[in-house]
């Protein structure tokens, strides 16, 4: 025999609005997971790119992030803080880049 179990409109409200709050744990900076080299630049990315404005340069950043032990080389954080830049750092997880808009080629004379 199979057991059915009983769920509540209730309950499954209350579910709902638990799990609207909740974030996944990557998108956390809490506990002491392990992180890549991306992730942990991504985090970094507003605090580097406040540097680069005070002065700092790729090379200074490299090694400021070096000394943390984070070990990352010029070319690679340059590409990363681009990438960050341009919005990427929300989507590289999922990689769900949405394709643009597409434009429908109507004309405007003959659509009666």
């Amino acid at each position: 025999m199979t057991a059915t179990h009983s769920i509540t409109a209730s309950q499954v409200k209350d579910i709902k609005t638990a799990f609207a709050t909740l974030k996944p744990q990557k998108v956390t900076l809490n506990g002491n997971r392990a992180m890549t080299v991306k992730e942990a630049v991504f985090a970094l990315a507003p605090t580097l790119e406040r540097m680069k404005k005070r002065g700092f340069n790729i090379t200074e950043l490299v090694e400021k992030l070096h000394e943390k032990g984070i070990p990352v080389k010029a070319p690679t954080l340059a590409k990363y803080l681009n990438e960050f830049r341009r919005g990427k750092g929300k989507k590289a997880e999922g990689k769900t880049d949405t394709p643009p808009p597409q434009t429908r080629n109507r004309t405007a004379q003959g659509s009666a």
